[in-house]
């Protein structure tokens, strides 16, 4: 029965991955540092050596992670191979990433059953949607804060047309309808008549009134006669509006 640890040298890895644990001792007396020595002196095995070499490979190009004395192995930080030292998790995310088809003993369990877990390829693929989407989401934020910042920055410049506007005396919409309230009511008095029926003004009709004025006001700007009739009739409208409720 295989016994689990924690960790591996790359020659014991290739030989359990092999399958040639009774030949361990006979392995192990052959000289590691050489590449080809292992093919070299025992040609009846060239999957050892091909195992071995494999395993040497991922650990140089970085696929694999192993360490020397506790200390990771980089390409800055070299040591005799036959020191290598590599993590059963390592070694196992390893042969589920670049050998999917093959399940050694000393790292797959026959008696586990993986139905339920996903594959490494999906994974892969739910990863990869997950940091699409955290991404897209960045983008989002990013064009809110801009929509933020650009509708502060409108209401800023609102706020300052409008206090502008209040200084050039123009009326806001509020003002604009107590205007045409007011108006309304002077153009009811003026133009109407007291509870007992009298006229209460020396002008006839809102024409007469309107004429009077302009005769009065000849071509200031404002006074003209269109907009005086305008400005009466919303006056009187906004006031009907507000009698009926």
């Amino acid at each position: 029965m295989l016994s689990i640890t924690s960790s591996y040298h790359p020659i014991d890895a290739a030989i359990l991955w092999c399958d040639l644990v009774d030949h361990k001792d006979e392995i192990l007396q052959v000289d590691l540092s050489v590449p080809g020595n292992l093919l070299k002196r025992f040609p009846q095995w060239p999957l050892l050596d091909r195992s071995t070499e494999c395993i040497y490979d991922a650990i140089s190009c970085g696929d694999l992670p192993a360490t020397y004395l506790g200390c990771p192995i980089t390409s800055a930080n070299q040591a005799h191979r036959e020191y290598y030292c590599i993590r059963r998790a390592d070694l196992l995310v390893w042969f589920i990433r670049n050998f999917p088809d093959q399940k050694p003993a000393f790292l797959f369990s026959p008696s586990l059953s993986h139905s339920e877990c996903i594959s490494l390829s999906t994974h892969l693929v739910q990863q990869a949607d997950l940091q699409a989407s955290q991404r897209i989401i960045q983008q989002l934020r990013e064009e809110l804060s801009a929509a933020t910042e650009e509708m502060a920055a409108l209401i800023k410049l609102n706020n300052a047309l409008s206090a502008r506007l209040n200084a050039c005396g123009i009326p806001s919409e509020l003002s604009e309808g107590t205007y045409n309230l007011l108006v309304g009511a002077l153009l009811e008095v003026t133009l109407g008549k007291s509870k007992s029926g009298k006229r209460q003004s020396i002008y006839s009709s809102q024409a007469a009134l309107v004429e009077a004025i302009t005769q009065r006001f000849p071509g200031v700007s404002g006074l003209r006669k269109h907009t005086i009739d305008r400005r009466f009739a919303d006056a009187r409208r906004h006031l009907a509006q507000v009698l009926r409720g």
